[in-house]
């Protein structure tokens, strides 16, 4: 070859031939990384700027377009249609669908990313609160001011009233126990031909009416050839679908009917039955089953099973019950106490027999100063076995100090007996609880002016479990006092309740009051100004010090 003739390209030339052929494989990649890096910035800029939403999820799904294996963009994407609120971006539900599906295919791309399996749990929580929020208008609820269109003449139905009107045997409220799951499920039951009208104003959402179809189980074997179901809308039918015995023995039959066209709108909504083709209503006991009007969206999200799922993403993601506890004592500590509510929650979901859990909502509820709430958390507890962090005692033992304690007027029965509970169980999660109880059951004694041995014994009990309990000593000691006016006995247990408590006024007080009965007036002095030395504005004290100095 000659030489001569080869051409010979620049060096620049080459060298940018070969940047492009390197970049030209991972082109894609850069480009869907650049449309990450700005859809993540917009998604942090939601919080300040609502209207950054549209702009995050535009470059993310722009992302998804140059590289549809991008894992991070599908979680953004998950995290953006859920924060997000324009609603040119369809409904609540929509878009939680639509974060449903990005999450999804983060998590089958990343499956051992616990992070992604969290967030998924987290939108299915929000799903479920979201179902719970949505109108719902039970048309059996409402069936005492619905009007009944049926024949004048009884029929033989178990429904019928001897003093009643004629319609009641065609039309009334009851259960059916068909198939699938054989339930008793509630039921409109109409005979034919009748019809039951009521007057309703629809929510401005898209919704629908669903129900299911049936005979009654007694009468799918009788004489007949089925009914037919009719839904009227202000008189015109928008529904009829007839249903024979061979469906009917196949169980319910479910059924939609799309209101949108009335939403806003206050219309006569009719429910009708009527005879099957041969025209003999002879036997034709009719059912719908739970008659209702939904939002739209409720039956695709209810498929979602949104609890089942949610509980297995956390599994997925290794979360245990805790885990859970752990983030609830935390934000309780923080005073966070709704989200410590929610953290106890889910962790019921996990263990829904745990009685510990409860117990935990109940304390959160005490620190609310909620104590109806917190009496009956506790009430739940002591309905469960069981327990892993305390004892058995432990719901009984708070229930008692909220009725003793908090509660204006106090209930002391109601206290005595949760204590008596939780000594009989005599499961207590600390020795300390346990002392406790025995102290306040001797004090609700003591109040009560029952036998003075008794409320003694309780008090001694509880030192023997914890010998520093310093209102025990007191008490106790007291009590030593009143019984026989032992004051040596009195002395040393009021004296060790002095050491035990050194900034209580209490010990100090008590102790002068009993010098001061004891004709020890010197040394009550002492002990009243000591008392004084720590709470100048007891008047108590004040009081009974005048009254020595005047002596």
């Amino acid at each position: 070859m000659d030489r001569d003739k080869i051409v010979r390209w620049p060096r620049w030339i080459v060298a940018v031939a070969a940047l492009l052929l390197f970049l030209i494989p991972i082109a894609p990649y850069l480009v869907s990384a650049y449309y990450l890096e700005a859809g993540g910035m917009a998604l942090d800029a939601i919080e300040h700027s609502p209207s950054k939403a549209p702009i995050a999820i535009a470059h993310l799904q722009k992302a998804l377009e140059w590289e549809p294996g991008n894992a991070q963009a599908y979680r953004l994407l998950g995290r953006a249609y859920q924060v997000q609120e324009d609603k040119a971006l369809g409904s609540k539900s929509q878009r939680l669908m639509v974060a449903i599906e990005a999450l999804i295919h983060y998590t089958e791309l990343r499956p051992d990313n616990p992070l992604g399996h969290i967030e998924l749990a987290q939108l299915y929580e929000a799903i479920e609160a979201e179902m719970q929020t949505m109108q719902r208008i039970d048309l059996l609820a409402a069936l005492p001011q619905a009007a009944v269109e049926a024949p004048d003449v009884p029929a033989d139905t178990p429904y019928a009233r001897p003093d009643g009107p004629a319609w009641h045997s065609y039309v009334a409220e009851t259960t059916f126990s068909l198939s699938p799951n054989f339930g008793r499920r509630s039921t409109l039951f109409v005979h034919p031909p009748s019809r039951v009208i009521y007057q309703l104003t629809l929510p401005v959402e898209p919704c629908l009416l669903r129900f299911g179809m049936s005979l009654a189980p007694e009468a799918i074997n009788w004489m007949g050839d089925g009914v037919t179901f009719e839904v009227l809308i202000d008189g015109d039918s928008v529904f009829q679908e007839y249903l024979g015995k061979q469906h009917a023995l196949q169980g319910w039959q479910e059924r939609t009917v799309d209101l949108l066209p009335w939403a806003g709108q206050t219309i006569a909504l009719s429910l009708g039955v009527g005879p099957g083709p041969a025209g003999d209503v002879a036997g034709d006991w009719a059912g719908w089953g739970e008659p209702q009007i939904v939002d739209a969206w409720l039956p695709t999200l209810e498929v979602l099973r949104p609890g089942e799922q949610m509980l297995a993403e956390w599994q997925r993601a290794g979360l245990t019950v805790n885990d859970f506890i752990e983030q609830g004592e935390n934000t309780r500590q923080a005073k966070l106490y709704d989200k410590a509510l929610t953290w106890y929650e889910r962790a019921m979901r996990l263990e829904p027999a745990r009685g510990d859990l409860w117990y935990y909502i109940g304390q959160i509820y005490e620190d609310m100063e909620e104590w109806s709430a917190a009496l009956d958390a506790y009430g739940q507890a002591t309905k469960l076995k069981y327990f892993h962090q305390i004892g058995r005692s432990d719901p009984h033992y708070r229930t008692g100090i909220i009725y003793q304690k908090k509660l204006n007027p106090r209930q002391l029965e109601k206290a005595l007996a949760a204590y008596e509970a939780a000594l009989a169980m005599s499961d207590f999660g600390s020795t300390g609880k346990a002392a406790d109880c025995h102290y306040r059951r001797g004090q609700i004694l003591r109040e009560q002016k029952a036998d003075p041995n008794e409320y003694i014994a309780e008090f001694e009990r509880a030192l023997e479990l914890d010998a520093n309990h310093p209102w025990a000593h007191m008490r106790l000691g007291l009590a030593y006092y009143d019984r026989n006016q032992d004051l040596e006995a009195a002395e040393s247990e009021l004296l060790q309740a002095f050491d035990l408590a050194p900034n209580s006024k209490w010990p100090r007080y008590y102790l002068a009051k009993v010098y001061h009965h004891a004709g020890r007036k010197d040394d009550a002095v002492m002990m009243y100004e000591l008392t004084l030395e720590l709470d100048p504005d007891f008047e108590a004290a004040q009081k009974r010090l005048a009254e020595l100095e005047k002596e």
